[in-house]
């Protein structure tokens, strides 16, 4: 998360975190044995208009743990 993602999160069963609009971020599961699941809520009615991707930031994804 963050204009370059450098600011990682890392959350678990029961965890909520809170992306305030307009940063840049990427959710992934960086574990290559467990499943993750997830509830995404988003406050903007126009969710699928207001997103912007960003292949410039793809470079910066690291690999799976």
């Amino acid at each position: 998360m963050g204009e370059r993602l450098e600011h990682h999160e890392l959350c678990g069963p029961g965890d909520y975190v809170y992306i305030p609009a307009g940063v840049p971020h990427l959710p992934a599961n960086r574990s290559t044995t467990e499943p993750c699941e997830a509830i995404v809520a988003r406050t903007d009615p126009n969710e699928q208009e207001s997103v912007v991707l960003r292949p410039d930031l793809d470079a910066l994804v690291p690999e799976s743990a």
